[in-house]
């Protein structure tokens, strides 16, 4: 997801909380709303308007670079538990 933050340990809704200090709820927004390829990028959650600014702009190449990472990350774990694949198919937004 372009908004959502991804694989964090659960303890770090409570250390930002207090650190920042605001709300649960108001971390739980970050995390949900305001993280991943916006978060990182603080442009868009959407990779075709990023590679638009990928030149010029190293936040939005660094959440791209993220993004292929973990990509590569899930596919490889994916493949290696299955064992086998015929094809890999991305879907969604």
């Amino acid at each position: 997801m372009g908004t959502r933050c991804g694989d964090l340990d659960p303890a770090i809704v409570a250390f930002l909380a207090r650190r920042e200090r605001v709300s649960v709820e108001t971390v739980e927004g970050w995390l949900n709303k305001k993280s991943r390829l916006l978060g990182i990028s603080g442009r868009s959650r959407d990779t075709r308007v990023l590679v638009e600014h990928v030149a010029s702009d190293g936040r939005a190449r660094l959440a791209l670079d993220i993004f292929a990472y973990r990509v590569r990350k899930y596919v490889g774990a994916y493949l290696a538990a299955i064992r086998r694949a015929t094809a890999v198919v991305f879907a969604g937004g």
